[in-house]
């Protein structure tokens, strides 16, 4: 069966609506093929591969071995394939050409001497917030989150910052569609206690979400703006701490956080002027 054909709730519905001659099915299934693998699954055999994928076995060895012709895979035995190191080249392309990522790890590593935890910066990508910096401090969290991770958006700081700062539309649509699952007593799966907190996070400013993922992780999340205004990251401050005086760390950190965020936010300003670049580059050592 042609996987354009699929039924109602197969993989091919998520692709948006769009005119079938400027669609090139071969593309999306090649990435889709791609994303199939992670830490859980790093080989797959094509048997794997098509299942998950909802595609053809025909279908899944064609993309498969195109990948490996390209080198973005390889046959690792006479069954499973895994992903080269060469896939990191499509990860680097984004962070190359988004010009924020080019300064802003100084910034953040000024944030973590400043604040002794660890801190990232992440951009929202569907349901997902996607760690795109991180810089650890000494303390390992639990949870162990490194650039490219995803973490889902509705319980964790960074995600909520980003949803908060979603236009209405957005966000009545997000919540419409996305699957909340409770990972421990406190996650908030309420759809409608949800929304709360997102406006209250839209009107304060900062997102604050204590032990909703793993209990004694918390984190501390400020948007960073675009020169258009609108928000194009989140800042995040990470703690693993079971015991911490909630109120006094958000009073500690918060004002750290937004001048590393207004910093950020002017060195995007100044990009976008070549005027102001070039003054800038005058005092960079």
């Amino acid at each position: 069966m042609d996987e354009r054909q699929l039924p109602a709730g197969g993989k091919r519905d998520r692709y948006p609506a769009s005119n079938p001659r400027d669609f090139v099915g071969g593309l999306a299934k090649g990435l889709e093929v791609i994303q199939t693998f992670s830490d859980a699954t790093p080989r797959l055999t094509l048997v794997e591969v098509a299942q998950r994928t909802g595609l053809t076995r025909a279908s899944a060895r064609r993309v498969l071995l195109t990948l490996c012709t390209l080198g973005f895979a390889e046959k690792v035995d006479d069954r499973h394939f895994m992903l080269t190191p060469k896939v990191l080249q499509l990860g680097n392309a984004y962070l190359s050409s988004t010009p924020m990522w080019q300064f802003a790890e100084p910034v953040l590593e000024q944030l973590v001497r400043e604040l002794d935890e660890t801190c990232s910066l992440s951009v929202l990508d569907g349901e997902d917030a996607v760690y795109v910096l991180r810089i650890p401090v000494r303390r390992v969290l639990n949870r162990v989150s490194t650039v490219g991770s995803r973490l889902p958006a509705y319980c964790t700081s960074m995600g909520r910052m980003l949803l908060a700062m979603q236009t209405d539309d957005q966000l009545e649509h997000y919540l419409e569609t996305v699957a909340l699952r409770p990972y421990n007593a406190s996650t908030i799966v309420d759809k409608a206690v949800l929304r709360d907190v997102l406006m209250k996070t839209r009107q304060d400013g900062f997102a604050w979400v204590a032990g909703e993922i793993v209990p004694s992780i918390k984190g501390l999340a400020v948007p960073v703006f675009h020169t258009s205004g609108r928000a194009l990251a989140a800042l995040t401050v990470s703690i693993n701490r079971a015991e911490l005086d909630d109120e006094a760390f958000v009073r500690r950190a918060l004002p750290a956080l937004k001048r590393a965020s207004t910093r950020l936010s002017a060195s995007m300003a100044a990009l976008a002027d070549p005027a102001s670049s070039a003054r800038m580059s005058m005092f960079s050592f």
